[in-house]
């Protein structure tokens, strides 16, 4: 290669990596106009407080705390817009409430229990006053996510500055090249000192390191002491001394990552433990009180509507609430692929393939649906046909579970098969939904995944052919020779020989022409990042190339070892919710129904022995609590308590809810931010767990009715 040539690919390699050194403008560096992002929500809400309730706080300053926060997240708001909003969001919010609740006790007396609405009132009223705490520490709340996405990305921008030091020990040219393939917030704030030293905001990038390296160190004190290290390596003169202190500042921040995360998985069981108090153990308790506390007060608070309310709305609500306050704490240390719909392998869109056969999946959803209840109805119509007439006549279907209210004004027997047939019904229509829609999709991600795993080998055995002073060209031929069952070298690197030879394409438009590109199928960010710096790397040489290419192998595997190491931490807690989800839950939700039955009946025989009784001989007396007390006067036990056939619905739909929100919570701590992970489970789980819910219903009545 000519010299001239030479210096001229040098010099292109040097300003697309790190800028134009005439205009000292690093070509990925941010700029005044390319800063502007979407303003956080809490930004927006804090100016609009600011200036809506401007009167409430003046002249108020940070706590030391809150100005750490404040400076770390760089929010940009003052502390009166801070303290103005927090004050005219409770103050406003607990007028506007009351209010509210004032017109709906207003509105709804008469119609709804007193005690009730006053319950519902205050419920309302507290609802401000929650919202403001949780504005008031939604700073913090922020500043610790950032904290444990830092357990991803510092192993990762710390590796970055590395690779680059250890090329060329230029501090500034580093930090330009982990900027620009970096991610998060650390990213973003390398790029920002990269703009204010070149503002003259910094003397100089190691004076925005220093300052950098103190505000990161309250939240990660292994990437300061890292910073720390690889500043000190520049003024090491001797080579053999740098790269050990470049060496120990990649391997302390990777260590103290791994101890960090271990530390996050212990924290996990315990939360879990009470998700399971929450979620599965409250139902069981309140079908015990609910009936039990409506008969003794009198109160309805244990009819089917109330029922509706508190288990299929405020118990989920509490639940995902609860659940995602868990999923927060759990470090994000994968980026999975993300497949488009109109990824090229895909089926035809609204068909799920399955074998040979093309289904359109919403079709099939929807038919399983009225199948499956047209079943239960049949069914049930089946059993009132077989009750002779005399005893439909004299007791018409009392024995029987059903809802009444639906067979006396239709005269249909919506029984314990309709019952179950609407349930799986629901839970196969959402499950054939789910796997006609992301099925696919998922099977890509997989197979990406799978070539992501295989890439770091494939990038060390091309960094081994470099290193022998070969080609690019022929270090891209030994390697699909050395791995003939590697997807990633029989699919990527045969294209891009293929590009080159037959199509005279240069090395960057083999891998990255939007037509014939190597990498066009591949929506991985590993493959594509680390084909980029194969490119950007090989113009300097093939010996920079190789380290270029052994050092990033050495980053994937670490990646890859960090998240296999939390998986296996991990795993108890999954193992538990996925038993929850899938087995408990629907088990004990099944016996809660039966149990319900149970109370409600023996509150109405024992207050019929009762009535019968006290009209010769008085109210009995049982430990000092008069027995007459547990029933209600002047109602009946059905007018309070929702009937047997309804709660089991009730609990049927509340036993799908849980079933998602478990299911989503664990294949979230599983695979965090893998939405097709998240449905594929859920496919998977409903119906297994919606068949257990209603098999053991039926079978707890079966045995209830010969008791």
């Amino acid at each position: 290669m000519p010299p001239k040539t030479a210096s001229k690919q040098v010099a292109k390699f040097q300003q697309s990596l790190y800028g134009d050194k005439k205009s000292k403008v690093p070509a990925q560096s941010i700029t005044p106009s390319s800063r502007i992002t979407r303003t956080p929500f809490f930004v927006t809400l804090t100016r609009w407080g600011g200036k809506r309730f401007s009167g409430l706080a003046k002249n108020t300053t940070f706590s030391l705390e809150e100005s750490e926060v404040f400076d770390f997240m760089g929010f940009g708001v003052s502390s009166d817009e801070y303290k103005s909003t927090y004050t005219g969001l409770m103050v406003y919010g607990l007028v506007l409430c009351a209010v509210i609740a004032a017109g709906l006790i207003f509105l709804l007396r008469g119609s709804v229990d007193t005690n009730i609405l006053i319950i519902f009132a205050g419920i309302i009223a507290l609802l401000p006053i929650i919202l403001s705490y949780v504005y008031l520490k939604l700073p913090f709340t922020l500043a610790e996510n950032e904290k444990k996405l830092a357990l991803a990305y510092t192993p990762e921008i710390v590796n970055y500055l590395v690779m680059s030091m250890r090329l060329t020990p230029n501090l500034e040219k580093a930090v330009e090249f982990a900027a620009s393939h970096g991610r998060g917030k650390i990213a973003e704030d390398l790029k920002t000192v990269l703009w204010r030293t070149q503002l003259g905001t910094y003397y100089s990038v190691e004076e925005g390191l220093d300052e950098l390296a103190y505000r990161w160190g309250p939240y990660s004190e292994d990437f300061k002491h890292a910073l720390m290290l690889i500043r000190s390596s520049v003024m090491e003169a001797d080579t053999a001394r740098r790269g050990e202190m470049l060496e120990r500042a990649a391997t302390d921040v990777l260590e103290g990552s791994k101890e960090k995360m271990d530390i996050y998985a212990r924290q996990l069981s315990q939360p879990t433990v009470y998700l399971y108090y929450f979620g599965i153990l409250l139902p069981l308790l309140l079908a015990i009180i609910l009936p039990i506390g409506g008969a003794m007060t009198g109160m309805d608070i244990a009819k089917a509507e109330y029922i509706f309310v508190v288990y299929d709305i405020f118990i989920p609500i509490g639940v995902y609430i609860f659940g995602s306050s868990i999923l927060g704490t759990r470090p994000p240390t994968y980026v999975p692929p993300d497949i488009p719909e109109d990824f090229f392998s895909l089926p035809k869109k609204g068909i799920w393939e399955v074998g040979s056969f093309k289904i359109p999946y919403k079709t099939a959803a929807i038919a399983a649906f009225f199948i499956l209840l047209g079943a239960g109805l049949l069914a049930d119509k089946l059993v009132l046909d077989a009750i002779p007439s005399y005893e439909l006549a004299n007791n018409p279907v009392e024995s029987m579970l059903h809802v009444p209210w639906f067979y006396n004004n239709y005269g249909i027997l919506f029984g314990q098969f309709s019952i179950s047939g609407l349930l799986l019904g629901f839970a196969v229509s959402i499950s054939i939904y789910l796997l006609g829609k992301y099925s696919a999709r998922k099977k890509v991600q997989d197979e990406v995944r799978n070539m992501e795993t295989e890439f770091k080998d494939a990038l060390y055995v091309l960094a081994s052919r470099l290193g022998e002073n070969r080609p690019m060209e022929e270090a891209l031929r030994q390697a699909v020779e050395f791995l003939p069952k590697s997807k990633i070298a029989s699919d990527v690197f045969r294209k891009i020989l293929q590009n080159i030879s037959e199509m005279g394409m240069t090395i960057e438009s083999a891998i990255f022409d939007p037509t014939f590109g190597a990498v066009k199928n591949y929506p991985s960010e590993i493959i594509r990042g680390g084909m980029q710096i194969m490119v950007d790397s090989v113009e300097l040489g093939v010996n920079v190339a190789a380290k270029s290419l052994l050092s990033l192998s050495l980053q994937i595997r670490n990646q890859q070892k960090i998240d296999e190491m939390l998986r296996k931490l991990l795993s108890d807690v999954t193992m538990m919710l996925g038993t929850m989800s899938m087995f408990i839950a629907p088990i004990v939700l099944a016996v809660v129904g039966a149990l319900q039955r149970m109370v409600t009946g023996a509150i109405t025989s024992s207050c019929a022995s009762q009535s019968a009784s006290s009209s010769t001989v008085g109210s009995a007396s049982m430990g000092g609590i008069s027995a007459v007390s547990f029933c209600p006067v002047g109602k009946s036990i059905s007018d309070i308590s929702a009937d047997p056939a309804t709660f089991v619905t009730i609990m049927g739909i509340y036993t799908i809810e849980i079933v998602i929100l478990l299911t989503y919570f664990n294949s979230q701590i599983e695979d965090t931010n893998n939405e097709l992970h998240t449905y594929m489970s859920i496919a998977y789980a409903l119906p297994v767990a919606t068949f257990l819910y209603v098999a053991v219903s039926f079978a707890v009545g079966m045995f209830m009715n010969l008791g």
